[in-house]
């Protein structure tokens, strides 16, 4: 538990969210998801937010004004579907933050797939948590997305490991390790609606940045008689 909350916490809020692998959605089973969802609000309350530049601050601002007000919007949309605010949800403005983009860290709970804040990217500090009833239902819903970049599993079930891998629909994916973070010489990029052509990074960096040309040369000098194309 303290691992998957650290971990959620680190890839919701970290990079104040706006990285493409943040982690938007906890998908937690219901009999352990008020432990967790209690735990992610502590963690969320202790952030401390402030300029990039200051070695204290885990939380800095959105990247400039129409995202601040992007991510707002969709905090907003969130309270009228239906989702339950835990912490957050407004503008900081403590401690002179009232002069920069900053989000506060924001939890919701009880959210359903159907909401647009568990289905489209929102690129700030906003965490949705999806309660489910078991393994299999965990998985339905982990997949009822449009996108599929990376994900993240946390269990000590060897079984649920492989079966998690096998059946999310995602380019990458971690075991108990948040849903950021990857090596330079691994492939990179998503499923679904996720990402436009090859990967990045690794081997296939080189189709991802080649255009591929065919040529056809008769060294001959007579004309073709074949017809096989």
């Amino acid at each position: 538990m303290a691992l998957a909350v650290e971990s959620t916490a680190q890839g919701a809020f970290g990079s104040t969210g706006q990285r493409c692998t943040a982690t938007s959605r906890a998908v937690v089973i219901d009999k352990v998801a008020d432990e967790f969802v209690q735990k992610i609000v502590e963690r969320a309350k202790s952030f401390r937010l402030g300029p990039g530049d200051d070695p204290n601050t885990d939380i800095g601002p959105s990247v400039d004004e129409g995202q601040f007000n992007t991510v707002l919007k969709y905090i907003d949309i969130g309270r009228e579907d239906g989702a339950e605010l835990l912490h957050g949800g407004k503008r900081a403005t403590s401690n002179g933050l009232d002069r920069g983009y900053f989000v506060e860290p924001t939890v919701f709970d009880r959210v359903t797939p159907d909401m647009r804040i568990a289905r489209e990217e929102i690129f700030g500090p906003v965490l949705s948590v999806l309660r489910v009833k078991d393994f299999d239902e965990a998985m339905q819903v982990a997949n009822d997305c449009d996108y599929g970049l990376s994900s993240s599993v946390f269990t000590n079930d060897t079984n649920m490991v492989y079966r998690f891998v096998d059946q999310i629909e995602s380019g990458m994916t971690h075991v108990n390790s948040p849903t950021t973070g990857g090596e330079a010489h691994i492939p990179f990029g998503g499923v679904k609606l996720t990402g436009l052509g090859a990967r990045e990074q690794g081997s296939t960096a080189l189709d991802f940045y080649t255009e591929l040309k065919v040529v056809y040369v008769d060294y001959t000098g007579r004309k073709r008689e074949g017809n096989l194309y």
